[in-house]
């Protein structure tokens, strides 16, 4: 099976049944189908809630940064299965290893990139915008890389898993609808969406760990340069990335989200594939090449996004706690949040006292009753007694409706201050 494969051990032809007859496979205690249930709702659960940060303002905006959307789809597309490509050649992987390589470096992102830009505090709107549209984009993407790099380069016929494929489609529009529509319309909720993609992510970890630990895959029995040629194309996509991310002046948070959506990868799919196109020893063998990439994406970007918390490239301020910064919302205001939180402080007892206190404390100051205060934008503040009463028309034209009294007269629908009376 070429240099790079060693003697198969006594374990692979059980792994190679759990693989090539799912029912046997251990998931947890769990049936096959309730385990990939639970997966779906986790999955759904941890792109809903990282959905649910941002609002509809936030997602518009970052589908609308054409640059950033257009070099996460490039980097995704283009360079991380190049890169795949090269790995093949460079280190000369045998055949079985290199269709697993490249069906996992064409394979569309995974739903956990979202997850990982949340918790490392990257820009999530425009990593959740980039989910969504390459998710999309897979639909004819996928077939394309899969038949440029697998079928013309080792004349091997690959029949993708459309069914698979679907239900992962759907399951992702489908929260990212929902997460947008609540992070718009409850808003004060935002922390506890968090808190819910959170979840999501880690039971989907936790049950992906359960389901594999009855498996015999051999990860650990190949040469070195084996595993340099698996991980290659996950450290190069992550800094390249990055790189051409900063070149083309996206912003930090931006680059950071945009690297991690390129190189995080969904494995699962490349070892359904597996199974479809190689016989139950071959794919018993082929899926540790996934499965290593999974750990290799794992802890790369762990460690990368806590060296760019430390370089000041993520949204959250380095000196903040750690715990801190992995469990809060350091995502900057949308518009929508920007106008909420300037209504609610103009609206609060506390401001409404402030202003009282200063009109008052103006007043006292003003050479007559009835003079302008102060201008700001066109507005005047009036003072009576033991008032004051703001208007947005010009001073002569104000002036011109302060009684003998020194009382404001009603205008425009406002109500008037009688006597000096304040406005209720």
């Amino acid at each position: 099976q070429g240099a790079l494969c060693p003697p198969a051990p006594a374990c692979v032809p059980e792994a190679a049944a759990a693989l090539a007859h799912p029912s046997m496979s251990s998931t947890g205690g769990l049936p096959p189908l309730a385990a990939t249930v639970l997966s779906n709702a986790f999955l759904f659960l941890l792109i809903g809630g990282m959905a649910g940060t941002t609002d509809l303002s936030g997602f518009k905006a970052q589908l609308a940064n054409l640059r950033g959307i257009l070099t996460g789809l490039g980097c995704q597309f283009f360079l991380l299965p190049f890169l795949g490509f090269c790995a093949v050649f460079a280190f000369g992987l045998d055949e079985i290893f290199g269709i697993m390589l490249l069906l996992t470096t064409t394979s569309p992102g995974g739903g956990f990139s979202g997850w990982w830009c949340s918790l490392g505090n990257a820009d999530i709107a425009l990593s959740i915008a980039m989910t969504t549209v390459s998710t999309l984009f897979s639909i004819f993407m996928l077939p394309i890389n899969v038949i440029l790099y697998v079928q013309l380069v080792f004349g091997t016929s690959v029949s993708l898993d459309w069914a698979r494929i679907g239900v992962s489609i759907a399951i992702v529009i489908a929260a990212v609808l929902v997460g947008v529509t609540a992070g718009t319309y409850l808003p004060r909720y935002k922390g506890i969406f968090n808190k819910v993609g959170t979840f999501g992510g880690v039971a989907n970890i936790i049950l992906g760990l359960a389901a594999s630990s009855g498996g015999s895959t051999p990860l650990w029995g190949h040469p070195p340069v084996w595993y340099l040629a698996v991980a290659s194309p996950c450290i190069a996509g992550l800094f390249v990335s990055f790189g051409i991310a900063r070149a083309l002046r996206a912003s930090p948070p931006e680059s950071v989200a945009i690297c991690i959506e390129c190189c995080y990868q969904n494995t699962g799919l490349a070892i359904t594939v597996a199974l479809t196109i190689f016989s139950p020893e071959d794919a018993a063998l082929a899926a540790s090449v996934p499965i290593f990439y999974g750990g290799i994406e794992i802890g790369l970007i762990a460690a990368f996004t806590l060296v760019a918390w430390q370089m000041g490239w993520t949204y959250a301020p380095r000196t903040e706690p750690f715990v801190k910064c992995i469990t809060g919302n350091y995502q900057p205001p949308t518009d929508l949040e920007r106008r909420a939180s300037i209504d609610a402080h103009e609206c609060t007892p506390e401001a409404a006292s402030m202003a009282r206190e200063e009109g008052i404390a103006r007043a006292e100051d003003a050479p007559t009753v009835g003079a302008p205060a102060k201008a700001s934008s066109g507005s005047q503040s009036w003072f009576g007694k033991g008032g004051f009463w703001s208007t947005s028309q010009p001073p002569a034209s104000a002036a011109a409706q302060v009684g003998a009294s020194g009382a404001p007269r009603k205008s425009g629908g406002s109500a008037a201050l009688e006597g000096g009376a304040p406005l209720p």
